[in-house]
């Protein structure tokens, strides 16, 4: 016989799954075709953002960007402001956020303009499926060192866009990026929706 009882058994509740709604994010269980392109979208002396890969789902597209800071010369001290720049731009802040942020938005095939400024871009109850494009950014973590850093994001426009050209636009004041756009082909977007595969039937 020991001094300490046995610890009671602990029942563990049953979570259910609650998959996100499919205007959110890209999903986790599809295959996507790759549309091949890539695309400088904009440079400084010290910042690149290019459009590294156009991912097309049976539902949506994913537009994956990469950020890139160099040094190029820049003084220790000054080198550090500007990756505290880089590092801590909100893509959520919204309307009333920091002015000079990094912002992204498309002109659709349709004349339609979304603009990816919170985690869930459409209006209303995000719960319920909007009407109309809806635009998100899933931002990603960066890293660097003493020469170079680095970031991205991922922008989910959802449904598939209609055919027809869409400009893809982006500008950052901080960092000396005025608004830039880059036309892109919504037809083929369209075109690859049928090559997207599920993982598991």
């Amino acid at each position: 016989m020991t001094f300490f009882p046995p610890d009671p058994e602990i029942t563990e509740p049953e979570e259910s799954e609650n998959p996100q709604p499919r205007w959110w994010s890209s999903p986790q269980g599809e295959l996507p075709a790759l549309l091949p392109i890539s695309e400088i979208l904009a440079v400084t002396d010290h910042l690149a953002i290019a459009l590294v890969a156009v991912a097309v789902y049976s539902d949506g597209v994913e537009f994956r960007v990469d950020r890139r800071l160099r040094r190029n010369g820049l003084p220790m001290t000054e080198w550090n402001e500007l990756c505290s720049t880089f590092m801590e731009y909100m893509p959520f802040a919204g309307p009333s956020g920091q002015a000079g942020r990094l912002r992204y938005g498309m002109v659709l095939g349709n004349g339609e303009k979304v603009l990816a400024d919170s985690p869930y871009s459409g209006a209303g109850d995000p719960m319920s499926e909007p009407h109309g494009y809806v635009l998100n950014n899933q931002g990603q973590g960066g890293g660097g060192g003493g020469s170079t850093y680095s970031g991205g994001d991922q922008l989910w426009l959802w449904p598939v866009p209609p055919a027809g050209p869409i400009e893809l636009v982006v500008q950052w004041p901080a960092l000396g990026v005025e608004e830039t756009r880059v036309m892109l082909d919504g037809t083929a977007m369209r075109e690859l929706t049928d090559r997207a595969k599920p993982y598991w039937p």
